[in-house]
Order: structure tokens, then C-alpha cells, then sequence
């Protein structure tokens, strides 16, 4: 089994009700539940809005960062996958999709 990190970006929650987002958050709760009773699930949380950015050599730091809402990443999860084939499909049962969110999928190398 691999590590694989999946990047959460868009799937903006702030036009939601407070009924709608806690039945949103709830299919989260549920998802990585099933996750993690499988076995699959290594680590999670979501991300904060506050953020810097250092930046080449004179390492100019910056607020940010300042993406389309549909780029913001809004979280990460590290789950195992027998491979990247495998990771694709886990990532489909992802509530992110509902808000018009996307997930990139990496494998995790080790050092």
C-alpha cells in the first residue's frame, strides 16, 4: 500500500445555509468515517483562510494566497491505496464534488 495526498480546492460553503452546510459536513464526517473504518485513512483537516507566502531567493513574504475561489485549497487528506488507479476511485466518493469542488491526487514519496 502507498500513501497518496488529496488536495481539496473549491467546493466554497459560505452560500450555504446553516442547514445545508451542516448536512455538507456531514457527508464529510460520514465519508471519512467509511475511510477510515476500510482502513484507508491516514490523516486529515481542513485549512485555515489566513496564509503567507515566502518566495524565491530573498524570500519576499507575502499574504496569501489570493486564488479564485475554485483554486482556494480548502483542506487535505492522506489516505493508502494499493495505487494511484485505486486512490482515483476512493477520491470520487468525495462531497467536494456536490459545491463544484476538485481533488488533486499525488502519491507521497518517502525519504
Amino acid at each position: 500500500m502507498k500513501d497518496y495526498l488529496f488536495i481539496f480546492r473549491g467546493g466554497n460553503t459560505t452560500e450555504l445555509s446553516p442547514e445545508e452546510s451542516q448536512k455538507h459536513m456531514q457527508k464529510w464526517y460520514d465519508w471519512i468515517k467509511k475511510l477510515s473504518d476500510s482502513g484507508k485513512f491516514k490523516a486529515g483537516e481542513p485549512l485555515g483562510s489566513e496564509a503567507k507566502v515566502v518566495k524565491g531567493g530573498k524570500k519576499v513574504v507575502t499574504d496569501g494566497p489570493f486564488a479564485e475561489s475554485k483554486e482556494v485549497v480548502g483542506g487535505y487528506l492522506i489516505i493508502q491505496a494499493n495505487d494511484l488507479n485505486e486512490a482515483t476511485e476512493i477520491a470520487k466518493g468525495c462531497p467536494t464534488y456536490d459545491l463544484d469542488g476538485s481533488t488533486e491526487i499525488r502519491d507521497i514519496h518517502k525519504m
